[in-house]
């Protein structure tokens, strides 16, 4: 009798219970502590509710910018103002693309340098960034309006558009001058290249200033750049000639492997490059008296978009999307509302931090 009189109670409170959990509709409730919230199906990036952590390296703080907002000052800061309208748009779509791609929010893997935020505003590490007011004394003051409102055209008239490879966001790197070939990503860095990031001939950026340079180095100083490098003594042979043999080199023709000194120490291209300050590891040179003579071409790691090389295209009648597919090989320009949190983390190859930076 008692296990009837059980049955019935427990079979009462079920009836009234579960109602009131069906209405409530419980399982919807924000979850405990511990527990992981179920993810979002999708998110808004019209740049009004979407908000980036940054950090201000000139101000040593951290700011909260809106997304739009952070892409007018990168393409202010990355890409001179007086190029063409569709190489502007085109380089607004790169910069939306990296961004989201390494929010946090939208699980990448945010600032190296300064972990817990976004992005850094260190052009070494993340991008280049500046707010409207600095943006404006970049420019002549008969100038800084017009390309304050081109660059807002070229950001607003592209809002949303992100670049994507079968349907995942891509991991858009960019540099200033490619001097007639891209880089494939594979020859940049380690892990495996993106089949997006392959060499691409260009012979869209001829005007830019670092097309083709050359540039001259006394002998003395090339040594002393070495002189605390990996004890690669001596760097001069006798009639001071420089002991420097090139090991390998990329598809594109840059130089990959370098042997300095006597023995020969191993530098990568990218370490000469920083070591010299010249501008891209696609170089040459010569000895001319006591001087040793580079001749490069390009600015840049060369890998992705030519931004020289889309002001040129746009010159030529392109559409920032032609330019964009043209530089990022099988890609698609599609809305970012479209995807998920999770599309925007499963990119299975990350570039290096610093291939992103761009400097003129």
């Amino acid at each position: 009798m008692k296990a009837f009189f059980i049955y019935i109670f427990s079979l009462s409170l079920a009836l009234i219970l579960l109602p009131a959990m069906l209405a409530g509709g419980w399982w919807n409730q924000e979850t405990g502590p511990g527990q992981t919230p179920a993810e979002p199906e999708q998110f808004t990036t019209d740049g009004e509710d979407f908000v980036l952590n940054i950090y201000l390296s000139d101000r040593n703080e951290i700011g909260e910018i809106k997304l739009e907002e952070y892409i007018r000052g990168v393409v202010a800061a990355e890409m001179p103002a007086s190029f063409h309208l569709e190489a502007l748009k085109a380089q607004a779509v790169v910069v939306r693309t990296y961004t989201l791609h390494k929010s946090l929010l939208l699980g990448g893997t945010g600032c190296r340098k300064h972990p817990g935020v976004d992005l850094c505003t260190d052009s070494t590490c993340c991008q280049a960034w500046v707010d409207d007011q600095l943006a404006l004394l970049k420019w002549k003051d008969e100038e800084a309006d017009f390309y304050l409102e081109r660059i807002t055209e070229a950001v607003s008239s592209t809002q949303g558009l992100i670049l994507t490879y079968h349907g995942i966001p891509i991991t858009s790197v960019y540099h200033s001058t490619c001097g007639g070939l891209t880089e494939g990503a594979a020859e940049v860095w380690s892990g495996g290249g993106a089949p997006y990031l392959q060499i691409v001939e260009c012979h869209f950026c001829q005007h830019s200033p670092y097309y083709k340079k050359e540039l001259s180095m006394d002998l003395r100083a090339y040594a002393a750049a070495f002189q605390n490098e990996k004890e690669a003594q001596p760097v001069l042979a006798e009639g001071n000639t420089p002991l420097m043999n090139v090991i390998r080199k990329s598809q594109s023709g840059r130089n990959l492997l370098v042997s300095v000194g006597k023995p020969g120490q191993q530098y990568s291209g990218t370490e000469v490059r920083g070591i010299l300050g010249l501008p891209s590891t696609f170089f040459q040179w010569r000895v001319q008296g006591d001087q040793v003579i580079f001749n490069t071409r390009g600015y840049g790691h060369g890998v992705g978009l030519c931004q020289y090389g889309a002001d040129g295209m746009g010159k030529e009648g392109n559409s920032f999307t032609e330019i964009l597919q043209h530089y990022y090989r099988g890609v698609e320009v599609e809305d970012s509302v479209l995807f998920r949190y999770s599309e925007f983390s499963s990119q299975s190859s990350e570039a290096p931090e610093n291939l992103l930076s761009t400097v003129y």
